[in-house]
């Protein structure tokens, strides 16, 4: 990731952008937020500037350096690049490390006010472990343990940041040959520093044990942490006021003035049971999980919400849920286990760390062939989806879950549909419109009952999400569709979707098509549909009564129209009739009057032989097509007659219904579009994408 730096570089070409100051650390060094410019990453620099003339500082800056680089354990910072920058009078260092802050700032922070001692005896836990390799693996003597030297990571791992005075225990008499701690002496405060080493009796610092200076320091440590200062004065550590009972005794041994009787870093871990925390437990036991039998395991993991219930909430984000993830990321995921730790992303507060830290896990879960693992996943979404960003959901959970809605598994496919209550309010009204309703649409034709019925109550449910434009095209397609489904729990979905969507539907809808669908089911065998579907009418009947009552008034107070004009084409000019529309149709009906010559038959209805002669002795007067065009004549004559041509031999023929002419053959000729208007096809939006 970081490439081998340069020795010296200049300011513009540093591989990474520095940040703001963070606050300082021991001595001359400072600490900077930075990203590193190759690909983002988030990181710390330790930054000193160090005077040409100063070969003192020089060197122990450098000892920094190159004892950083070479040291690996869980306790000390990890150590990625480094690097110098040398004008005329200065040197400026830079050690690129992982993104840590400071202990004063970690105190300082609003989770930690409160109840902190689970945090404390952790962090202290790591100090001492970290002092522990140091001096008695490594046979090294730290020689600057104090509250200015201690960071904190991301996952609240404490940590060692500063190593100018790191020396080699067995070289501390050496004169001629000094060690980097002696060296750096006069920089050290006195409260920090033993008799023997106030004293600079170096011969006994060196026949002592390794720990022995290590050990000072950390008494001195331990009464700057649980004071929340630094210290003043050496008289400071006779305070035991702040020192927790349970360690004031191994706090005392570890201030003797004799360097062999001091207490060991590692015996005080042994030995104190200040240390046995929850979560130092829990831990403890994640660091060794790989060891673990798979029963052990699972117990572990079925054990865990209930064990953290007494901890912060911040410290299970940023502790105990990285540490799971890391130890389930390259191993087979248990259902416990799985559980445990979508249980523990309830806690997660920041949307940013779960976007980087839990959702690439997550993402890797959906695409698992264990059925368990993706039903539990899909049953879990409501824990993390407040963390879910609308980008998210649409770049990469809702495409990695696609292939849910046809999963060969019903309880996937059912689930799925669960999620997308949660999911439409966080989505567009593109992929809502066009992808998911497709989906739904498919399985509105499940074979399974139960996501059919799922199906309608969720297109129901997130109609509101759809635009109006959308709802008004689809949803009433979409509903009556499933009103002749078989199963009662189906139809009934579907009227209910009727009734909380009605606000969509036009009086037109309604009365062409929702009334004449729904009105079937008030005889549903299922007492429930008949019920809900009348309820449903009624409410219908109410929209249309008001658009009656709507048109009724408009009609009254509409204006009154106008009378025609004459039209001097008409007659032999003289002007037209008007009609008036307040006359009644019929003034009276007689049976026995016989006007225009009609004859009734004897029960009271048109008569045959009486409608002939009717039609007789209208050919025996004058010709009522006399007054046409010669060819228009012929054609109505044609028609009337049923004759052929120009000829009007049979023009005085009866039309009785015996006289007619035979119907025509079909013709083989094929029709010609255009010359008839096709009928315009229904707009079923919902059926087209069944259809897709």
């Amino acid at each position: 990731m970081f490439a081998k730096l340069t020795s010296l570089v200049t300011g513009t070409s540093l591989p990474f952008t520095l940040g703001e100051d963070k606050g300082t650390a021991w001595n001359w060094w400072t600490l900077h937020d930075a990203t590193w410019k190759a690909d983002g990453t988030n990181v710390s620099v330790f930054k000193a500037v160090i005077s040409l003339s100063d070969d003192a500082k020089l060197n122990l800056a450098r000892n920094s350096l190159k004892r950083l680089r070479g040291l690996k354990h869980p306790s000390i910072v990890s150590f990625k690049d480094s690097l110098e920058s040398a004008d005329r009078s200065n040197v400026t260092f830079y050690i690129v490390t992982e993104r840590v802050m400071t202990l004063a700032s970690f105190l300082a922070m609003d989770e930690m006010q409160g109840n902190t001692s689970e945090v404390l005896a952790w962090g202290l836990r790591a100090v001492v472990s970290g002092i522990s390799f140091l001096t008695n693996e490594c046979k090294l003597v730290y020689g600057s343990l104090c509250y200015n030297s201690v960071f904190v990571s991301h996952t609240l791992d404490w940590k060692l940041g500063i190593f100018d005075l790191l020396s080699e225990h067995a070289g501390m008499d050496k004169a001629m040959d000094p060690q980097p701690f002696v060296q750096g002496l006069p920089l050290v405060s006195a409260q920090y520093l033993p008799g023997e080493v106030h004293k600079k009796e170096w011969q006994l610092v060196k026949d002592g044990p390794a720990w022995g200076i290590d050990a000072w320091g950390l008494g001195c440590f331990m009464q700057e942490l649980f004071k929340g200062s630094t210290m003043a004065a050496v008289s400071e550590l006779r305070d035991l006021q702040s020192i927790p009972k349970g360690l004031q005794g191994d706090y005392q041994r570890l201030l003797s003035s004799q360097p062999h009787k001091r207490l060991n870093p590692a015996q005080l871990l042994q030995r104190n049971s200040f240390f046995r925390t929850k979560l130092s437990d829990i831990v403890v036991f994640l660091d060794n999980l790989l060891l673990k039998e798979e029963v052990e395991r699972n117990r572990f993991f079925r054990s865990l919400k209930q064990a953290l219930r007494s901890l912060p909430s911040f410290l299970i984000q940023r502790k105990i849920l990285p540490a799971c993830l890391s130890v389930v990321e390259f191993g087979n995921v248990s259902t416990p286990a799985l559980q445990a730790i979508l249980d523990l992303v309830e806690c997660v507060g920041d949307e940013k760390y779960f976007e980087t830290g839990v959702l690439p896990f997550i993402l890797k879960l959906l695409a698992s062939p264990d059925v368990s693992v993706r039903l539990l996943l899909l049953q879990s979404v409501e824990k993390f989806i407040t963390l879910l960003s609308a980008t998210t959901i649409e770049k990469q959970f809702y495409p990695a879950m696609q292939s849910y809605f046809k999963d060969p598994d019903p309880r996937i496919r059912d689930q799925t549909i669960k999620c997308m209550s949660l999911l439409a309010p966080k989505m567009n009204q593109k992929i809502l419109n066009s992808s998911l309703l497709q989906h739904l649409a498919q399985l509105q034709r499940d074979p399974e009952a139960a996501i059919r019925t799922n199906t309608t109550v969720l297109i129901s449910k997130i109609s509101q999400f759809l635009g109006e434009a959308s709802c008004k095209r689809i949803l009433l397609n979409a509903f009556t569709r499933v009103l002749n489904d078989p199963v009662a729990t189906v139809r009934n979905a579907g009227i209910l979707a009727l009734k909380e969507t009605s606000q969509y539907y036009s009086e037109e809808d309604i009365a062409r098509k929702l009334i004449p669908t729904l009105a079937p089911l008030v005889t549903d065998p299922d007492p429930s549909i008949s019920v809900s579907s009348f309820q449903c009418l009624e409410k219908n009947f109410e929209v249309l009564k008001n658009y009656n009552k709507k048109r009724e008034t408009e009609l009254a107070s509409a204006p009154p129209e106008p009378a025609a004009p004459p039209n001097p084409s008409q007659g032999n000019g003289n002007s037209a009739e008007t009609f008036n529309m307040d006359a009644p149709l019929v003034d009276e009906w007689r049976p026995e009057a016989e006007d225009n010559n009609l004859v009734l038959g004897d029960d009271g209805g048109w008569d045959d032989d009486g409608l002939e002669d009717m039609l007789q002795g209208q050919e025996s007067t004058t010709n009522p097509l006399s007054g046409l065009d010669d060819s228009v004549s012929q054609q109505m004559s044609e028609l009337m007659g049923g004759g052929s041509g120009g000829s009007n031999t049979r023009s005085g023929a009866p039309m009785g219904r015996k006289h007619l002419s035979p119907p025509r053959k079909p013709s083989k000729k094929p029709m010609k579009l255009g010359a008839t208007k096709r009928a315009t096809k229904s707009d079923d939006a919902w059926g087209d994408l069944l259809n897709d």
